[in-house]
C-alpha cells in the first residue's frame, strides 16, 4: 500500500530516521486498540510546531506521548493517524538552583530529573509511579502523584509554568517565566491531567525543595481499616504531621512481596523528616498517640530499608499492572472520615463479585486505590460483568459518601462497557467548551479524556 502524502511530509520535517512506520516497531510503545500509522520523534519544539501545523491542515488525529507508560490511562482511544513522542526533547533548559526552580523539556525522565536535582541537594517530592521510564510531560498530562502530596501538594502546587504547542501549531506559554500567555486561561493547571487533549507539552518549570537532613518511617499495624483510618485522623490533627501517610492492606503486602504487611490486616506508614531531634520526638510520641486506636505493633525503619518501602509504594500500580494484565484500578477521592468504612465495603464488593483485591490509600489525603483482578485464571475470558458491576458499585459508594471515583486502569476491551468517569459533574459543559476553544478540529487525543472529551 502506498504511503499517504502526509506521511512523506512527516519524513520531510524530521528525516526518515525519526519517523517509525513499521507496526512491530510502533508496538514498543504501550498501545491499546489500533496502532497509529506512524510515530514521530521531533528533536526540538519548532519541529513539534511543524508537525501540528501539518496535522491541523490535513485534519489528522494526533496523540502526544513520552515513553508511552501511561497510554492506557483514560477512555478507549479513538483511531489516530500519528503520534508525537517527546523523548528526544530531554534537556534541562534552565536550573538556577539558588532560586529553587528548574525548567526542563517534556521528554526528561522523572528519574533523570531527580538525579539532576539531587546533585544540588534538592528534590521534586512527588514520588510518582513509572519513575524510571515516565517522562515529565507524560506525568504532568496524566496527573499522577505520590505519597508526599500530603506535605508538598500535587503537580498543581509544583508547576510554575508550561510551554506547549497548540492544535494549530503555535508555541504558547503560561505561568512563570512567561514570554507569551494564552489570554484568559490558567494554562499550567489546564494542562495538568488533560491526557494530551489540549496541547503538546514541550517544557515545564517547577518549584523545587531542599532535601531534608534526615528521615524515618513509622510502620504501624492494625486489625481493621476503620482502626487504621482513625489513627490517621488522630495523626493529622496532632502536632506530629508526617510528610507521607499511606495505608496498605495484607493483599497489597502480597503483591509487593512485603512479609510484614502480608502478616497484618492493615499497615499505616508515616514518613517523617527533619533534624534528628525532631525524628526522635516522632519515634517516641507517634506510636503512643495511636495506641488507643488499636495499634497492634510497630517498627521504625531508616536508610535503605526505608527507601525500599516507599519505592514499593510508589511503583505499586505499575507492578500490579505488569503482573495482572486483566486487572482494574479504581481511584477514589473521599472525605477522610469515610475512608475506613469505604475500604471495608470495597473489600466486600470485590469478594462478592469473585474478584481478588488489594488496597493502597493516601490516608492523609483521602485518595484510595482499589486494585482488583480475577480470582481464577479460568475466568479471564468472562470478567466483563464482575468488573462492570464492581466498578459501578465502588463509584456509587464513593459518591454516596460525598466523594468521586474513576476507573483509572482496566483492560482495553472493558472500556466501552465500564463506567470510567462516574457521574459527570456540572463542569462538563465548560470543559467541552475549553476543548473546542483550544482544539477546534478535535485532533488531539480525541475522546480520551473525562466524559469523552
Amino acid at each position: 500500500m502506498t504511503d499517504p502524502l502526509w506521511q512523506k511530509s512527516l519524513e520531510q520535517i524530521l528525516g526518515s530516521q525519526h519517523v517509525t512506520t513499521a507496526p512491530e516497531a510502533i508496538r514498543r510503545w504501550d498501545w491499546e486498540g489500533s496502532l497509529p500509522q506512524a510515530v514521530t520523534c521531533p528533536g526540538d519544539r519548532e519541529q513539534v510546531c511543524e508537525l501540528m501545523r501539518l496535522a491541523n491542515a490535513e485534519r489528522l488525529k494526533v496523540v502526544p506521548l513520552g515513553h508511552g507508560t501511561k497510554l492506557r490511562m483514560g477512555a478507549a482511544p479513538q483511531p489516530v493517524d500519528f503520534a508525537i513522542s517527546l523523548e528526544r526533547l530531554n534537556k534541562v533548559c534552565d536550573y538556577p538552583a539558588s532560586d529553587l526552580t528548574v525548567s526542563v523539556e517534556a521528554g526528561v525522565s522523572i528519574l533523570d530529573l531527580g538525579s539532576a536535582l539531587a546533585s544540588k541537594g534538592q528534590m521534586l517530592p512527588l514520588d510518582v509511579p513509572f519513575a524510571e521510564q515516565g517522562t515529565v510531560g507524560g506525568t504532568i498530562a496524566a496527573n499522577v502523584n505520590g505519597p508526599r502530596r500530603l506535605a508538598y501538594g500535587t503537580w498543581r502546587d509544583m508547576v510554575l509554568g508550561v510551554q506547549f504547542v497548540t492544535a494549530e501549531g503555535s508555541l504558547a506559554k503560561g505561568g512563570g517565566k512567561v514570554v507569551k500567555n494564552v489570554a484568559g486561561y490558567d494554562i499550567p493547571k489546564l494542562m495538568i491531567g488533560s491526557l494530551g487533549t489540549l496541547g503538546v507539552i514541550v517544557e515545564v518549570t517547577f518549584k523545587v525543595f531542599p532535601v531534608p537532613p534526615a528521615s524515618a518511617t513509622m510502620v504501624l499495624h492494625f486489625r481493621s481499616a476503620e482502626q487504621a483510618s482513625q489513627a490517621a485522623l488522630h495523626i493529622l490533627h496532632s502536632p506530629l504531621l508526617p510528610q507521607a501517610l499511606d495505608l496498605v492492606d495484607a493483599p497489597a503486602g502480597t503483591l509487593a512481596n512485603e512479609p510484614e504487611w502480608r502478616r497484618n490486616p492493615f499497615t499505616l506508614l508515616a514518613g517523617v523528616v527533619g533534624p534528628e531531634q525532631v525524628l526522635a520526638r516522632f519515634e517516641h510520641e507517634l506510636p503512643a498517640l495511636v495506641r488507643a486506636d488499636g495499634l497492634e505493633s510497630f517498627e521504625i525503619v531508616r536508610g535503605n530499608r526505608e527507601a525500599d518501602l516507599w519505592r514499593t509504594i510508589q511503583e505499586m500500580t505499575p507492578a500490579f499492572l505488569k503482573t495482572h494484565t486483566k486487572g482494574m484500578v479504581v481511584k477514589v477521592s473521599l472525605p477522610l472520615t469515610c475512608m475506613g468504612d469505604f475500604i471495608t465495603q470495597a473489600h466486600a464488593a470485590c469478594e462478592q463479585a469473585g474478584l481478588a483485591q488489594a488496597t493502597l490509600a493516601r490516608a492523609g489525603s483521602g485518595i484510595v486505590y482499589v486494585l482488583s483482578w480475577p480470582e481464577s485464571v479460568n475466568r479471564d475470558n468472562a470478567i466483563d460483568d464482575p468488573f462492570a458491576k464492581t466498578s459501578e458499585l465502588l463509584i456509587r459508594q464513593a459518591e454516596q459518601r460525598g466523594g468521586r471515583a474513576i476507573v483509572e486502569w482496566c483492560p482495553a476491551e472493558l472500556k466501552r462497557k465500564v463506567n470510567l468517569w462516574g457521574t459527570l459533574g456540572d463542569d462538563i459543559a465548560s470543559m467541552r467548551s475549553l476543548k473546542t476553544a483550544l482544539d477546534p478540529m478535535n485532533i488531539l487525543s480525541p475522546g480520551r479524556f473525562y466524559g469523552g472529551i
